[in-house]
């Protein structure tokens, strides 16, 4: 009789154990889309919700929820006869992701100072010296999707088990557009699948969804003041340039020989 409280005992605590290891362990989200033009299509299994983005001529992308939130990071950045791997290294510990930067001339040393800028203008810079990877993507892609969402051409959009701040800060992350939930609930999770829309398309569709409002609205402030920042020394040349508007702009280039300081 002991010997079966005992084994009665032990099968319902394996029962318990398996239970809330269901309940604890998130369910994996399929999410897949098809380009418009049928020339490409994006699938992934994620544990947090899942999205992805399929616009013609072959750019599909599939992502877990999440990832493109990380492009919006802003940051401060100062570096004196800095080398490319230790830019890189910095963007790396920013970001919390591996960063791969294969530079068109190798032997560049430069002093940097960025104020406030985001982690897709320091690849963005970096682009236009050589090939970078953010987590293995190809950031020229990235700067393809962004090209098209920011154009208003139609792509097919599949979102899964994501909540919908998580998803409105991947869009501002994406987009660069100061997207921000104003109205409703951050944690209403967002299930669509999307043919044909462009990305105000997207955003109304989610809102209707989520019962939120989304708007592009700039979190702050009543009073601009323009951050500045210089790059120097890139083949002798110094680039001086500022952020206006979230766009980067160049101001004036000159040999590094007449460079004025820079505060």
């Amino acid at each position: 009789m002991k010997n079966l409280l005992v084994a009665s005992f032990i099968s319902v605590m394996v029962l318990l154990l398996a239970s809330t290891l269901t309940v604890s362990s998130p369910a994996l989200q399929d999410c897949s889309c098809t380009a418009p033009d049928g020339s490409c299509s994006a699938s992934i299994l994620c544990q947090r919700g899942c999205i992805q983005h399929c616009a013609s001529q072959g750019d599909c992308y599939a992502e877990c929820s999440g990832f493109y939130e990380t492009l919006g990071i802003r940051t401060t950045l100062e570096l004196q006869n800095a080398t490319y791997p230790q830019l890189v290294s910095a963007l790396a510990r920013i970001s919390g992701k591996d960063i791969e930067f294969s530079p068109a001339k190798a032997d560049a040393t430069f002093n940097t100072g960025w104020k406030r800028a985001t982690l897709w203008d320091l690849l963005d810079m970096l682009s236009d010296r050589g090939t970078v990877q953010i987590a293995g993507k190809d950031f020229e892609k990235l700067k393809r999707l962004r090209k098209v969402l920011l154009s208003g051409d139609k792509i097919s959009l599949c979102v899964r088990g994501t909540p919908v701040n998580t998803f409105v800060r991947d869009m501002a992350g994406l987009t660069g557009l100061p997207l921000r939930i104003t109205a409703g609930s951050g944690m209403a999770v967002v299930n669509l699948k999307l043919q044909y829309v462009t990305l105000d398309d997207i955003l109304v569709r989610v809102a209707e969804q989520t019962g939120t409002t989304i708007k592009e609205e700039s979190a702050c402030c009543s009073t601009f003041v323009r951050p500045r920042f210089a790059l120097i020394s890139f083949g002798g040349i110094m680039e001086i340039k500022g952020l206006l508007d979230e766009e980067i702009y160049t101001i004036v280039k000159f040999p590094t020989s007449k460079a004025p300081l820079v505060g």
